[in-house]
């Protein structure tokens, strides 16, 4: 069975596409990807297939009947449609052709999909081929009608044709396919790296980013050229969500690394690119994810994207249109977030209709105070049936906020809530250890699930496997600091570059003061780059070199490729629960390694230390170093 996107048929499509599609999904083979209606640089072909043996094939599907067609010629036909009102359409094969053409220039741009030498050099590495099926005319009708000779097989499929299809087989249907192939060669299968990023090319809402191409980018025996990128892109599973999710309130809640954010910005891009144009707003409450995420968008240098998606945090949009934000120091015996709210309430309901937004999507919907929810209800143009994507983790509630239902905060979440518990960025190491980080403060038992906000999700098995993570006990705070310099150079001698390596801690007390000095002056006099994102969170760019240092909270959202956590025993200060979830957060940033510094004779650390999730590394431990205060 085929990957299709969308996973099922949209109610829109024709009878002779929801034919198509089911065919194709149910008679490819695994291997097979489908996309129903993609966007071809602003054209919409119906079909295109790519197989890692086939290649990639564009079908355009027409359901006219023999009746309809009054005159055709191999560039346009002219259809009479059912209303008696007449209509000049490209012919399909032409059309097909067109989108062929868009496609190949946009898969030329990239080194790792065109031949790297001799005659055909700069040439696709792989075949693309078009194809037209006609879903109400048989062949002898097109014969009768002088129609075959613009559409001859086996570049078409005519009815009686398709209906033999179901139960045809794969072997059988890839044959068939690959007729309609007017130029055909013999090529290497293609790799999972091409074909990520030819997915990206097809649909460019669903790429995460562009990376330097690695040897298994491409088939065995291939000589990358030195500049060769590569696309990372969403996964099927992901793309498929993000391509299924219609108008109206829907919620996500998903485990730390499940692509929430992923799937929140695909589905903001995808609605960029729709013919009319769309306000589209996506709200955060950090500072520093607003910023990232929108380093994100502007990474893919898409004008669409500037001008009609607005990434913010809350408290900036509440005074962008307030005009100003109260005082939080006439609130300390109140709550100043939910007076923030009640007024932006307010404001919201005299907005003209133009200043709304046909779409706004919340991450990390889990810091935001109930009232605000009613703010981005009433911001929409169409409050009742608007787009409005609400995503969340809730054991990562850092903030202390009041329990309330979806219902009474204007939300229709009833049987539109899907669940994420597929971790796709730490390893099987990492989010095991995390998650015995935090599962004792995640139990919801004696809760209606219905009456919770943000549900805990248990996470599955991440896909990757690791090293395990690296619990550092030294004998002071100078000496973590110490320790986390050595392990920043080992990191950086395997390859890691200085903006993939992220320090986070809790906060900077009396204690810290001194370390934390050294920290960055270390790690600017060895040359490392050093990059204070809770100094600076407003302007945060995933471009910026040096290493990240980050708190806990800012760190929310964000991920990188190898983390090192300073001060662990701060995280036993204080609020237990609250400790654990900025623990938790601060473990699930890393995607490859996470090591975790601590000193002193506290319970957290003798917790981490007996758990069996970490190799401990006693580097320096001497009973007449330990602290006594964290």
């Amino acid at each position: 069975m085929a990957l299709i996107v969308p996973d099922a048929v949209p109610s829109k499509a024709s009878s002779g596409e929801k034919r198509v599609f089911k065919i194709l999904r149910d008679e490819l083979p695994d291997d097979c990807l489908v996309w129903y209606e993609p966007n071809v640089k602003g054209l919409y072909p119906d079909f295109i297939i790519l197989s890692p043996t086939l290649g990639l094939l564009i079908l355009e599907v027409k359901g006219w009947s023999a009746k309809q067609i009054l005159r055709a010629s191999d560039q346009f036909f002219e259809i009479q449609q059912d209303d008696g009102k007449r209509e000049s359409q490209q012919s399909p094969l032409r059309q097909a052709k067109s989108y062929q053409d868009a496609l190949i220039q946009k898969l030329k741009g990239y080194s790792i999909l065109t031949q790297d030498d001799g005659d055909y050099q700069g040439k696709l590495a792989f075949p693309v081929g078009v194809g037209a099926i006609l879903t109400n005319i048989t062949e002898a009708q097109a014969r009768d009608e002088n129609i075959y000779p613009l559409l001859e097989k086996p570049q078409a499929v005519y009815r009686d044709e398709l209906l033999d299809w179901d139960g045809i087989g794969e072997r059988t249907l890839l044959k068939r396919l690959s007729d309609m192939f007017t130029v055909r060669f013999k090529f290497m299968a293609l790799a999972d790296d091409q074909i990520s990023t030819i997915k990206g090319i097809i649909h460019p809402e669903v790429s995460i980013r562009t990376e330097p191409a690695k040897p298994t980018s491409v088939p065995k025996g291939i000589v990358l050229k030195p500049d060769a990128t590569i696309i990372k892109t969403l996964d099927i599973k992901q793309e498929q969500l993000a391509r299924s999710i219609n108008s109206g309130h829907r919620l996500f809640c998903g485990v730390a690394g499940s692509g929430k954010t992923l799937i929140l910005l695909s589905r903001a891009k995808a609605l960029a690119h729709e013919l009319f144009p769309k306000r589209i707003l996506i709200l955060c409450f950090n500072v520093t994810l607003a910023a990232y995420l929108r380093s994100l968008i502007e990474d893919d240098n898409n004008p669409l994207y500037q001008e009609r998606i607005t990434v913010i945090h809350f408290h900036e949009w509440a005074k962008s249109i307030l005009g100003g934000l109260p005082n939080p120091r006439l609130f300390e015996d109140g709550d100043y977030d939910a007076e923030i709210g009640d007024r932006l309430l307010v404001a919201l309901e005299e907005l003209p209709l133009e200043q709304r937004w046909d779409a706004i999507f919340v991450d990390e919907a889990h810091t935001f105070a109930p009232s605000w929810f009613r703010c981005c209800v009433a911001a929409l143009k169409s409050p009742e049936d608007g787009d409005l994507m609400i995503v969340s983790d809730g054991s990562q509630s850092l903030y202390q906020r009041q329990q309330f239902s979806w219902k009474s905060v204007g939300i229709k979440a009833q049987g539109r809530t899907r669940k994420l518990n597929q971790n796709y960025r730490n390893t099987q190491e990492i989010l095991s250890a995390a998650w015995n980080v935090v599962q004792s403060v995640s139990a919801q038992d004696d809760i209606d699930e219905d009456d919770v906000a943000f549900p805990i999700v248990e996470p599955r098995a991440a896909l990757r496997t690791g090293q395990r993570p690296l619990l550092h006990l030294a004998a002071n705070r100078q000496a973590e600091v110490e320790s986390a310099i050595a392990q920043i150079q080992q990191l950086l001698t395997k390859g890691y570059e200085s903006k993939d390596i992220a320090i986070i801690y809790r906060y900077k007390a009396r204690h810290e003061e001194e370390p934390f000095h050294v920290l960055t002056q270390q790690l600017e006099q060895l040359g490392m780059g050093c990059y204070w994102v809770t100094q600076d969170k407003r302007e945060y760019s995933n471009r910026r070199p040096g290493v990240r240092i980050i708190t806990a909270k800012s760190s929310l959202g964000l991920e990188f490729k190898a983390v090192l956590i300073l001060w662990v025993q701060q995280f036993g200060v204080g609020n237990e629960a609250e400790g654990r979830r900025e623990l938790y957060v601060s473990m699930t940033r890393a995607q490859e390694e996470l090591h975790l510094f601590g000193s002193g004779q506290f319970l957290v650390l003798k917790e981490l230390q007996s758990g069996n999730s970490f190799d401990v590394v006693e580097e320096y431990l001497k009973p007449d170093c330990v602290e006594l205060s964290a």
